[in-house]
């Protein structure tokens, strides 16, 4: 499955829709597959690159089964999980 993924950041060349297509593609496990290659374009292009056609229908929401994070703002999330990634960064 790795090879699958980094050959869709490979040939994606960080176009967004371009790298998830490539993956999910080649098949298997196709969805964690996308989601992976997904993040990583996500990531390094920035919120602001990602396509409006693969965002909007969001609405910045996530739906989700654990509980107190159902229909949880995505930017939230995110502003999180960059606190704490940056909290983790200067404490190691």
């Amino acid at each position: 499955m790795l090879r699958l993924s980094l050959r869709g950041l490979l040939y994606g060349q960080s176009d967004f829709e371009r790298s998830i297509t490539i993956v999910v593609m080649g098949g298997w496990d196709t969805d964690c597959n996308g989601a992976t290659v997904g993040s990583v374009v996500g990531a390094t292009q920035g919120a602001q690159a990602l396509p409006e056609k693969w965002v909007g229908p969001l609405n910045d929401r996530v739906r989700s089964y654990i509980i107190g994070y159902d229909n949880a703002h995505i930017s939230e999330l995110s502003r999180r999980t960059a606190t704490v990634a940056r909290q983790m960064r200067e404490q190691f």
